[in-house]
């Protein structure tokens, strides 16, 4: 079985939207990204998949114009979707919030490939507007038109983010869409960022459950490492690879795309994960977290013991095989020198938004 590997090529990460769950004022600088920084990018995509050996797991490469910002605000994300078909990858797919999906824009990445595109919609009405600060009709009827016009070309999936912890919202959410043939959603929490949004119940270091995840972690074995960065390459705006999506603040800078390939920056990602700074010890993805999480809902009576051990096997193997794909990159690549890393908040090349 294949392993699938996604690649965030940012096209920007600025937004139109003003979420109320969503860190937009964290992010320290932001900007597009040109044409040229997005062929480096692809090259490194395109690199990363054809150095797959024939005598190890198999690995599916899936580009995405993702980031942390609206993709159809940089007026280029057709012709980086186009770039990538031409490529000779399989799928492109993008993000969206839907607001400036009119119908020009829709039938430009239509038409320019784009294979699937995440929708994030979690609220009508007024208070959409409240909760997104954009216009709910014009965002409706733009989100039914691609749905109409993607057709069988276009997997249109509703991402629902339950902000109002409130499952029974989010079920309505989801019959309201599938009456407009929507049968794909993503479903999730409210989640912090990479600490970069303070959520009251993610202070992790304060409950006295830490000490017990950490215990269940030395009994593990191993040393649990969230395998998130390996298993979704992000490259920001700016051509930097950062240690993931959860890296909203963009504190952890790997090297450029234009000094490094995907496999060269792989220790440097494990002594990120490893270190759990400066993004993982506050990031609610991390396993030591997500563990003290757990803990506290199996003594709230909210989850049972084998749902937790269940999770404490899965982190610790997901572990013990990203520890195996560094030794293997590391045999493949040079490696970018640890000694490099920058310190916290220093750049590693000069960035000019535009």
């Amino acid at each position: 079985m294949a392993v699938s590997i996604n690649i965030d090529i940012e096209a920007t990460n600025r937004c139109n939207a003003i979420c109320h769950f969503c860190p937009r004022d964290a992010t320290p600088h932001q900007g597009h990204m040109t044409m040229e920084t997005f062929d480096q990018s692809l090259s490194r995509a395109v690199e990363f998949r054809d150095m797959n050996r024939s005598d190890s797991i198999p690995i599916e490469v899936r580009p995405n114009i993702c980031g942390l910002g609206e993709p159809l605000i940089n007026p280029n994300t057709p012709t980086f979707i186009r770039k990538v078909r031409d490529a000779g990858f399989n799928s492109c797919g993008m993000s969206s919030n839907g607001a400036l999906l009119n119908k020009q824009r829709g039938d430009a990445i239509l038409e320019a490939g784009v294979t699937s595109v995440n929708i994030n919609i979690s609220d009508l009405g007024e208070e959409y507007e409240r909760i997104y600060n954009l216009p709910y009709e014009e965002t409706r009827d733009n989100i039914v038109r691609f749905i109409n016009d993607a057709g069988s070309d276009c997997e249109v999936q509703i991402v629902l983010v339950n902000h109002r912890k409130d499952p029974e919202h989010t079920a309505r959410m989801e019959k309201f869409w599938r009456g407009y043939g929507v049968n794909r959603f993503m479903k999730y929490e409210v989640i912090n960022r990479g600490g970069a949004l303070f959520v009251d119940h993610m202070q992790y270091e304060q409950f006295a459950e830490r000490r017990a995840a950490e215990r269940l972690m030395d009994e593990s074995g191993h040393k649990w490492v969230c395998p998130v960065p390996y298993l979704s390459v992000f490259i920001g705006y700016d051509g930097l690879y950062y240690l993931c999506c959860s890296d909203w603040k963009k504190e952890a800078p790997m090297a450029s795309v234009f000094d490094a390939s995907i496999l060269a920056i792989s220790e440097q990602k494990l002594h990120h994960v490893t270190s759990r700074e400066p993004v993982c010890r506050s990031c609610n993805h991390d396993p030591l977290n997500a563990v003290t999480d757990k803990l506290r809902a199996v003594n709230a009576g909210d989850a049972t013991r084998a749902e937790l051990e269940q999770m404490v096997e899965v982190f610790t193997a997901e572990s013990s095989a990203s520890f195996a794909a560094v030794a293997s990159a590391v045999e493949v690549v040079p490696q970018v020198r640890l000694d490099h890393l920058e310190p916290k908040g220093k750049r590693l090349i000069p960035v000019i938004a535009t």
